[in-house]
């Protein structure tokens, strides 16, 4: 490992030991998660359309039951502006793929900016890419449109360099809540949880990690079990 990049490493960590106490912070004021502490957990399907992304879960065509928590990053009710998330839970050979999207902007640049809006109806990304074989992976939902029994987006997926966005499946939730506790404390982790075929970037992981395990000493409660 080069000197910048032991340097790299370490700014990293610090930065997530950093937002661990902070966070933890948070949690404990709250009791509850430091960000988006409630939400309501919907079934859904991912209706796959098949693609070339070098990861099984995303290529293969069909459909895929999953989870799909919608939230509100700070918890502000509405109609404030919030930053607006979707947190997607899949199963893969007996595993958690969780899958966490937040409303930004989607050009090259503006994908990386959190962006609160007043409604839900906005797209939201992945913000930080998966490495894929292929190469970086960045997700994308856009709002396809709601009913009264069900809520809609089309995943679609590019590239850091790229400016446009290629859709290849396509979410469906109902919008009540999957079980009769509408906000159960399942743990959604993009950094343990990643599909196969994919990684996160280490200086992500260094970030990430610290930062939610501080965050979970204080606010223990966890929900586990399969999709």
């Amino acid at each position: 490992m080069t000197f910048l990049a032991r340097v790299a490493d370490s700014a990293a960590a610090v930065a997530g030991q950093v937002f661990g106490q902070v966070l933890g912070a948070v949690a404990a004021l709250r009791n509850a998660k430091p960000l988006h502490p409630r939400g309501v957990v919907h079934a859904g399907t991912l209706v796959r359309r098949g693609a070339a992304t070098g990861v099984p879960l995303l290529d293969d065509a069909g459909p895929r039951p999953c989870l799909v928590r919608t939230s509100r990053s700070i918890g502000l009710p509405a109609p404030l502006p919030d930053i607006h998330g979707v947190a997607l839970r899949l199963e893969e050979d007996g595993r958690p793929v969780d899958l966490l999207f937040a409303t930004t902007g989607s050009g090259t640049l503006t994908r990386y900016v959190l962006r609160p809006v007043r409604s839900p109806q906005a797209a939201l990304t992945t913000m930080m890419p998966l490495r894929t074989p292929s190469g970086a992976l960045q997700l994308r939902l856009t709002p396809a449109g709601q009913s009264g029994t069900a809520q809609e987006w089309v995943l679609s997926v590019s590239t850091p360099a790229r400016r446009t966005w290629e859709p290849i499946a396509h979410l469906v939730a109902g919008t009540g809540p999957a079980r009769p506790d509408a906000d159960p404390p399942l743990r959604f982790d993009p950094v343990r949880h990643v599909p196969a075929g994919a990684s996160v970037d280490r200086w992500i992981r260094l970030v990430r990690d610290p930062s939610y395990v501080l965050a979970r000493r204080r606010w223990p409660h966890e929900a586990t079990g399969p999709v």
